[in-house]
Protein backbone atom coordinates (compact mmCIF):
# COMPACT_ATOMS: atom_id res chain seq x y z
CA UNK A 1 0.00 0.00 0.00
CA UNK A 2 2.33 2.64 -1.37
CA UNK A 3 0.81 5.84 -1.00
CA UNK A 4 2.62 10.05 -2.77
CA UNK A 5 3.96 11.55 0.25
CA UNK A 6 1.55 14.18 0.37
CA UNK A 7 -1.73 12.45 -1.34
CA UNK A 8 -3.89 13.22 2.16
CA UNK A 9 -7.21 12.57 1.41
CA UNK A 10 -10.51 15.45 1.75
CA UNK A 11 -13.79 14.20 1.96
CA UNK A 12 -16.43 15.93 -0.04
CA UNK A 13 -17.79 17.70 3.01
CA UNK A 14 -15.46 18.81 5.92
CA UNK A 15 -17.89 17.88 9.22
CA UNK A 16 -17.24 21.72 10.42
CA UNK A 17 -15.52 24.83 9.14
CA UNK A 18 -12.60 24.86 11.15
CA UNK A 19 -11.34 21.11 10.66
CA UNK A 20 -8.68 20.48 7.85
CA UNK A 21 -9.58 17.19 6.47
CA UNK A 22 -6.32 15.05 5.55
CA UNK A 23 -4.49 17.43 2.74
CA UNK A 24 -5.51 20.27 4.75
CA UNK A 25 -3.61 19.29 7.67
CA UNK A 26 -0.31 20.17 5.13
CA UNK A 27 -2.23 23.44 4.24
CA UNK A 28 -2.16 24.42 7.31
CA UNK A 29 1.24 23.71 8.94
CA UNK A 30 2.59 25.05 5.49
CA UNK A 31 0.61 28.04 6.13
CA UNK A 32 2.67 29.09 9.27
CA UNK A 33 5.62 29.69 7.47
CA UNK A 34 3.72 31.38 4.10
CA UNK A 35 2.00 33.75 6.40
CA UNK A 36 4.08 33.99 9.80
CA UNK A 37 2.44 37.09 11.80
CA UNK A 38 -0.78 34.43 11.67
CA UNK A 39 1.33 31.96 13.94
CA UNK A 40 3.76 34.20 15.91
CA UNK A 41 5.60 32.39 18.46
CA UNK A 42 5.70 34.23 21.85
CA UNK A 43 8.11 32.52 23.90
CA UNK A 44 7.24 32.56 27.50
CA UNK A 45 9.69 33.74 30.47
CA UNK A 46 10.68 32.30 33.24
CA UNK A 47 8.24 29.95 35.46
CA UNK A 48 6.85 31.60 38.37
CA UNK A 49 5.48 28.75 40.35
CA UNK A 50 7.08 27.05 43.67
CA UNK A 51 9.88 24.99 43.09
CA UNK A 52 9.04 20.83 43.58
CA UNK A 53 10.94 18.72 45.47
CA UNK A 54 14.46 20.08 45.56
CA UNK A 55 16.39 21.88 42.81
CA UNK A 56 16.04 21.87 39.59
CA UNK A 57 18.41 19.06 37.44
CA UNK A 58 19.99 18.79 34.58
CA UNK A 59 18.98 15.54 32.25
CA UNK A 60 19.60 12.12 33.23
CA UNK A 61 23.09 10.62 31.83
CA UNK A 62 21.48 7.15 32.18
CA UNK A 63 21.36 5.56 28.46
CA UNK A 64 17.94 4.53 29.02
CA UNK A 65 15.30 6.73 27.72
CA UNK A 66 13.73 8.67 31.19
CA UNK A 67 11.39 10.80 29.87
CA UNK A 68 8.12 13.01 30.16
CA UNK A 69 5.22 13.02 27.65
CA UNK A 70 3.53 16.13 26.11
CA UNK A 71 0.62 16.74 24.45
CA UNK A 72 0.54 19.37 21.70
CA UNK A 73 -3.65 20.62 21.84
CA UNK A 74 -3.61 23.70 20.43
CA UNK A 75 -2.19 26.21 17.33
CA UNK A 76 -2.61 28.75 19.88
CA UNK A 77 1.10 30.88 20.07
CA UNK A 78 0.17 32.30 23.54
CA UNK A 79 0.18 28.76 24.80
CA UNK A 80 3.85 28.31 26.06
CA UNK A 81 4.91 25.10 25.13
CA UNK A 82 8.54 26.57 25.26
CA UNK A 83 8.12 27.02 28.65
CA UNK A 84 6.60 23.27 29.22
CA UNK A 85 9.65 21.99 27.81
CA UNK A 86 12.39 23.98 29.63
CA UNK A 87 9.99 22.63 32.78
CA UNK A 88 10.62 18.73 31.90
CA UNK A 89 14.52 19.49 30.64
CA UNK A 90 14.40 20.42 34.36
CA UNK A 91 13.05 17.30 36.32
CA UNK A 92 15.98 15.10 35.35
CA UNK A 93 14.42 13.73 32.54
CA UNK A 94 16.85 12.88 29.37
CA UNK A 95 13.85 12.11 26.88
CA UNK A 96 10.60 14.04 26.03
CA UNK A 97 7.62 12.52 24.16
CA UNK A 98 6.03 14.86 21.88
CA UNK A 99 2.41 14.08 21.09
CA UNK A 100 0.45 15.77 18.41
CA UNK A 101 -3.04 14.27 17.17
CA UNK A 102 -5.61 14.08 14.05
CA UNK A 103 -9.26 13.15 14.68
CA UNK A 104 -11.66 11.54 13.44
CA UNK A 105 -15.25 11.96 13.84
CA UNK A 106 -16.24 8.46 15.33
CA UNK A 107 -15.08 4.67 15.51
CA UNK A 108 -16.55 4.33 11.54
CA UNK A 109 -15.00 7.06 9.89
CA UNK A 110 -12.45 6.69 6.71
CA UNK A 111 -10.94 9.72 6.80
CA UNK A 112 -8.57 11.28 9.40
CA UNK A 113 -8.40 15.27 9.76
CA UNK A 114 -6.16 17.49 11.47
CA UNK A 115 -8.40 20.53 13.27
CA UNK A 116 -6.86 24.01 12.88
CA UNK A 117 -7.17 24.66 16.60
CA UNK A 118 -5.58 21.93 18.25
CA UNK A 119 -2.26 21.15 16.34
CA UNK A 120 0.69 24.01 16.47
CA UNK A 121 2.06 24.76 12.89
CA UNK A 122 4.91 22.56 11.34
CA UNK A 123 7.32 25.22 12.30
CA UNK A 124 6.31 25.61 15.42
CA UNK A 125 6.96 22.00 16.17
CA UNK A 126 10.27 21.74 14.36
CA UNK A 127 11.32 24.50 17.35
CA UNK A 128 9.94 22.82 20.20
CA UNK A 129 12.40 19.55 19.09
CA UNK A 130 15.49 21.77 18.63
CA UNK A 131 14.84 23.55 21.96
CA UNK A 132 14.35 20.42 23.55
CA UNK A 133 17.45 18.73 21.63
CA UNK A 134 19.39 22.12 22.90
CA UNK A 135 18.42 21.41 26.48
CA UNK A 136 19.89 17.73 26.29
CA UNK A 137 16.60 15.72 25.57
CA UNK A 138 16.19 12.81 23.37
CA UNK A 139 13.06 13.20 21.41
CA UNK A 140 10.57 11.02 21.03
CA UNK A 141 7.68 11.72 18.43
CA UNK A 142 4.14 10.34 19.06
CA UNK A 143 1.79 10.93 16.46
CA UNK A 144 -1.63 9.90 17.52
CA UNK A 145 -5.64 9.51 16.67
CA UNK A 146 -8.69 10.98 18.93
CA UNK A 147 -12.23 10.32 17.99
CA UNK A 148 -14.41 13.92 17.89
CA UNK A 149 -17.31 12.57 18.67
CA UNK A 150 -17.33 9.02 19.89
CA UNK A 151 -19.84 6.50 20.26
CA UNK A 152 -21.07 4.66 23.39
CA UNK A 153 -17.72 2.91 24.48
CA UNK A 154 -15.63 4.11 21.43
CA UNK A 155 -11.95 4.91 21.54
CA UNK A 156 -8.95 4.78 19.28
CA UNK A 157 -8.43 1.07 20.06
CA UNK A 158 -11.91 0.16 18.66
CA UNK A 159 -11.91 1.98 15.16
CA UNK A 160 -13.74 0.32 12.37
CA UNK A 161 -13.52 2.39 9.36
CA UNK A 162 -16.30 1.68 6.94
CA UNK A 163 -14.29 2.05 4.05
CA UNK A 164 -10.84 0.68 4.95
CA UNK A 165 -8.34 1.44 2.47
CA UNK A 166 -9.61 5.18 2.52
CA UNK A 167 -8.20 5.20 6.28
CA UNK A 168 -5.51 3.34 5.66
CA UNK A 169 -4.66 6.28 2.86
CA UNK A 170 -5.57 8.83 5.14
CA UNK A 171 -3.50 7.52 8.28
CA UNK A 172 -0.34 6.77 6.37
CA UNK A 173 -0.32 10.46 4.64
CA UNK A 174 -0.95 11.50 8.54
CA UNK A 175 2.20 9.81 9.63
CA UNK A 176 4.84 10.19 6.80
CA UNK A 177 3.86 13.98 7.13
CA UNK A 178 5.29 13.34 10.71
CA UNK A 179 8.06 11.28 9.99
CA UNK A 180 9.72 14.24 7.83
CA UNK A 181 9.34 16.74 10.15
CA UNK A 182 10.78 15.00 13.24
CA UNK A 183 13.45 13.74 10.68
CA UNK A 184 14.14 17.26 10.30
CA UNK A 185 13.94 18.78 13.72
CA UNK A 186 15.99 15.85 14.91
CA UNK A 187 13.84 13.30 16.88
CA UNK A 188 15.75 10.11 17.90
CA UNK A 189 12.15 7.80 18.15
CA UNK A 190 9.07 8.45 15.82
CA UNK A 191 5.89 6.44 17.00
CA UNK A 192 4.23 4.54 14.10
CA UNK A 193 1.15 4.44 15.85
CA UNK A 194 -0.41 4.70 19.48
CA UNK A 195 -3.04 1.93 21.18
CA UNK A 196 -4.64 1.14 17.54
CA UNK A 197 -5.92 -2.14 18.64
CA UNK A 198 -8.50 -3.12 16.40
CA UNK A 199 -6.66 -2.14 13.43
CA UNK A 200 -3.48 -3.67 14.33
CA UNK A 201 -4.23 -7.44 12.76
CA UNK A 202 -3.94 -5.38 9.15
CA UNK A 203 -0.24 -6.75 9.06
CA UNK A 204 0.27 -6.16 5.27
CA UNK A 205 -0.46 -2.25 5.53
CA UNK A 206 1.50 -1.77 9.07
CA UNK A 207 4.96 -3.46 7.15
CA UNK A 208 4.15 -1.42 4.30
CA UNK A 209 3.68 1.94 6.10
CA UNK A 210 6.67 1.29 8.47
CA UNK A 211 8.80 0.65 5.21
CA UNK A 212 7.37 3.82 3.67
CA UNK A 213 8.52 5.57 7.76
CA UNK A 214 12.10 4.52 7.28
CA UNK A 215 12.42 6.44 3.83
CA UNK A 216 11.38 9.42 5.51
CA UNK A 217 12.56 9.35 9.53
CA UNK A 218 16.26 7.51 9.94
CA UNK A 219 16.00 7.42 13.70
CA UNK A 220 14.80 4.56 15.89
CA UNK A 221 11.09 3.13 15.00
CA UNK A 222 8.66 2.25 17.63
CA UNK A 223 4.81 1.32 17.93
CA UNK A 224 2.87 2.02 21.57
CA UNK A 225 0.91 -1.59 22.21
CA UNK A 226 -2.29 -1.28 24.45
CA UNK A 227 -0.90 -2.51 28.22
CA UNK A 228 -3.48 -5.77 26.97
CA UNK A 229 -2.56 -6.52 23.79
CA UNK A 230 1.08 -6.48 22.62
CA UNK A 231 1.37 -10.27 21.75
CA UNK A 232 -0.88 -10.41 18.89
CA UNK A 233 0.86 -7.95 16.59
CA UNK A 234 2.71 -9.41 13.96
CA UNK A 235 5.15 -6.63 12.91
CA UNK A 236 7.09 -6.09 15.63
CA UNK A 237 10.23 -7.28 13.42
CA UNK A 238 9.77 -4.34 11.46
CA UNK A 239 10.69 -2.09 14.18
CA UNK A 240 13.59 -1.12 16.05
CA UNK A 241 11.52 -1.29 19.97
CA UNK A 242 8.78 -2.90 21.25
CA UNK A 243 6.38 0.20 22.68
CA UNK A 244 3.58 -0.45 25.61
CA UNK A 245 1.61 1.39 28.29
CA UNK A 246 1.79 0.35 31.62
CA UNK A 247 -2.30 0.61 32.59
CA UNK A 248 -2.50 -2.89 34.50
CA UNK A 249 -4.84 -3.64 37.20
CA UNK A 250 -2.45 -3.80 40.20
CA UNK A 251 -4.28 -4.55 43.05
CA UNK A 252 -7.79 -6.59 42.13
CA UNK A 253 -10.16 -5.91 45.40
CA UNK A 254 -7.16 -5.63 47.92
CA UNK A 255 -5.77 -2.16 49.21
CA UNK A 256 -3.22 -0.77 47.53
CA UNK A 257 0.24 -0.89 49.58
CA UNK A 258 3.12 -0.97 48.48
CA UNK A 259 3.76 -4.69 49.10
CA UNK A 260 0.55 -5.71 46.72
CA UNK A 261 1.70 -3.35 44.09
CA UNK A 262 5.12 -5.32 44.09
CA UNK A 263 3.78 -8.54 44.30
CA UNK A 264 1.37 -7.40 41.64
CA UNK A 265 3.99 -6.72 38.92
CA UNK A 266 5.76 -9.94 39.41
CA UNK A 267 3.91 -12.40 37.29
CA UNK A 268 3.28 -9.49 35.02
CA UNK A 269 6.86 -8.72 34.82
CA UNK A 270 7.34 -12.49 34.06
CA UNK A 271 5.15 -12.93 31.05
CA UNK A 272 6.84 -9.59 29.41
CA UNK A 273 9.95 -10.56 29.82
CA UNK A 274 9.37 -14.11 29.01
CA UNK A 275 7.19 -12.72 25.21
CA UNK A 276 10.38 -10.03 24.91
CA UNK A 277 12.88 -13.28 24.27
CA UNK A 278 10.96 -14.30 21.26
CA UNK A 279 10.55 -10.94 19.17
CA UNK A 280 14.05 -10.03 20.50
CA UNK A 281 13.67 -6.30 20.12
CA UNK A 282 14.00 -3.70 23.71
CA UNK A 283 10.88 -2.49 25.57
CA UNK A 284 9.82 1.14 25.90
CA UNK A 285 7.41 1.95 28.14
CA UNK A 286 5.52 4.40 26.58
CA UNK A 287 2.80 5.56 28.83
CA UNK A 288 3.58 5.72 32.56
CA UNK A 289 0.96 7.27 34.37
CA UNK A 290 -1.80 6.70 37.44
CA UNK A 291 -3.96 9.65 37.88
CA UNK A 292 -3.65 10.87 41.66
CA UNK A 293 -7.65 9.75 42.15
CA UNK A 294 -9.19 7.20 44.42
CA UNK A 295 -8.76 3.83 42.38
CA UNK A 296 -5.85 4.59 40.26
CA UNK A 297 -4.25 1.68 40.72
CA UNK A 298 -7.07 -0.93 39.88
CA UNK A 299 -8.02 1.28 36.61
CA UNK A 300 -5.39 3.71 35.57
CA UNK A 301 -6.22 4.36 32.51
CA UNK A 302 -9.92 5.50 33.79
CA UNK A 303 -9.33 8.95 34.66
CA UNK A 304 -12.94 9.91 34.91
CA UNK A 305 -13.33 7.12 37.72
CA UNK A 306 -13.36 9.19 40.63
CA UNK A 307 -13.38 12.80 42.03
CA UNK A 308 -11.56 12.28 45.30
CA UNK A 309 -7.40 12.96 45.19
CA UNK A 310 -5.53 10.15 46.40
CA UNK A 311 -1.83 11.48 46.20
CA UNK A 312 -0.27 8.42 48.25
CA UNK A 313 -1.58 5.57 46.02
CA UNK A 314 0.08 7.70 42.70
CA UNK A 315 3.23 7.56 44.12
CA UNK A 316 3.22 4.24 45.61
CA UNK A 317 1.90 2.99 41.88
CA UNK A 318 4.99 4.89 40.42
CA UNK A 319 7.38 3.37 43.38
CA UNK A 320 6.68 -0.24 42.54
CA UNK A 321 6.83 0.78 38.98
CA UNK A 322 10.39 1.58 39.15
CA UNK A 323 11.57 -1.31 41.82
CA UNK A 324 10.24 -3.29 39.53
CA UNK A 325 12.03 -2.53 36.03
CA UNK A 326 14.72 -0.45 36.76
CA UNK A 327 17.48 -3.16 36.81
CA UNK A 328 16.22 -4.90 33.53
CA UNK A 329 18.71 -4.87 30.49
CA UNK A 330 15.99 -5.34 27.99
CA UNK A 331 14.21 -2.13 28.54
CA UNK A 332 15.32 0.54 27.18
CA UNK A 333 12.69 3.58 28.57
CA UNK A 334 10.34 4.57 30.38
CA UNK A 335 8.05 7.58 29.41
CA UNK A 336 5.76 9.35 32.11
CA UNK A 337 2.31 10.19 31.17
CA UNK A 338 2.55 13.42 31.57
CA UNK A 339 3.18 17.11 31.44
CA UNK A 340 0.98 20.37 31.78
CA UNK A 341 0.12 21.63 28.13
CA UNK A 342 -1.58 24.82 29.17
CA UNK A 343 -0.98 27.60 32.03
CA UNK A 344 -4.31 26.96 33.73
CA UNK A 345 -3.19 23.52 34.64
CA UNK A 346 -1.61 24.44 38.88
CA UNK A 347 -1.38 20.43 40.04
CA UNK A 348 -0.55 20.12 43.64
CA UNK A 349 -2.75 17.90 46.53
CA UNK A 350 -6.67 18.67 44.81
CA UNK A 351 -6.01 17.50 41.45
CA UNK A 352 -6.82 14.29 39.94
CA UNK A 353 -4.95 14.22 36.79
CA UNK A 354 -2.03 11.82 35.98
CA UNK A 355 0.61 15.09 35.67
CA UNK A 356 2.85 14.02 39.22
CA UNK A 357 4.44 17.69 39.74
CA UNK A 358 3.03 19.33 43.08
CA UNK A 359 2.84 15.88 44.34
CA UNK A 360 4.66 13.38 46.21
CA UNK A 361 5.26 11.63 43.11
CA UNK A 362 7.37 13.80 41.23
CA UNK A 363 9.75 13.34 44.19
CA UNK A 364 10.07 9.41 43.05
CA UNK A 365 10.09 10.45 39.43
CA UNK A 366 13.07 12.79 40.18
CA UNK A 367 15.00 9.83 42.01
CA UNK A 368 14.28 7.47 39.31
CA UNK A 369 15.59 9.87 36.67
CA UNK A 370 18.75 10.48 38.65
CA UNK A 371 19.46 6.99 39.36
CA UNK A 372 21.82 4.97 37.75
CA UNK A 373 20.40 3.05 34.94
CA UNK A 374 21.11 -0.96 34.16
CA UNK A 375 23.88 -0.03 32.10
CA UNK A 376 27.17 2.72 32.18
CA UNK A 377 25.85 6.03 32.10
CA UNK A 378 26.64 8.46 29.04
CA UNK A 379 28.92 11.40 31.21
CA UNK A 380 28.64 13.02 34.17
CA UNK A 381 26.80 12.63 37.30
CA UNK A 382 23.21 14.37 36.91
CA UNK A 383 23.77 17.51 38.77
CA UNK A 384 21.73 20.66 39.63
CA UNK A 385 21.01 23.43 37.14
CA UNK A 386 20.26 26.69 38.01
CA UNK A 387 16.78 28.00 37.48
CA UNK A 388 13.11 26.71 39.52
CA UNK A 389 11.15 25.05 37.76
CA UNK A 390 7.65 24.97 37.95
CA UNK A 391 3.98 23.55 39.76
CA UNK A 392 2.14 22.20 37.07
CA UNK A 393 -0.40 19.56 36.70
CA UNK A 394 -2.38 18.52 33.54
CA UNK A 395 -5.90 17.49 32.95
CA UNK A 396 -5.95 13.96 30.88
CA UNK A 397 -6.90 14.27 27.18
CA UNK A 398 -6.99 10.36 25.55
CA UNK A 399 -9.79 8.08 27.30
CA UNK A 400 -8.54 4.62 26.94
CA UNK A 401 -10.09 0.90 27.74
Amino acid sequence: MSVPEDDLPTPARPPRAARLPALGAVALLLAAVAVPHLFHLVVAGPPTSLPYHGPPLKPSPAKQFRGICIQLPSWDPKRPYEQFVREIARTGANTICISVAAHQENAASSVLFVEARRVPSAERVEKLIRLANQLGLSVVFMPIVLLENPGSGEWRGLINPKDRKAWWKSYASYILFYAKLAQRAGAKVFMVGSELVSMEDDTAQWKDLIKQVRGAFKGMLCYSANWDHYENIRYWADLDIVGMTTYHDLVGEKKPTLEVLMASWKPIKKKILTWQKKVNRPIMFTEVGWPSQVGCAKEPWNYFGSTTPDLPTQAKCFDAFFRTWRAEKTICGALIWEWRNWPGQVGGPKDIGYLPIGKPAMGVIRNFFTSPGPWPTTGAATRSATRPASVPTTAPATKRR
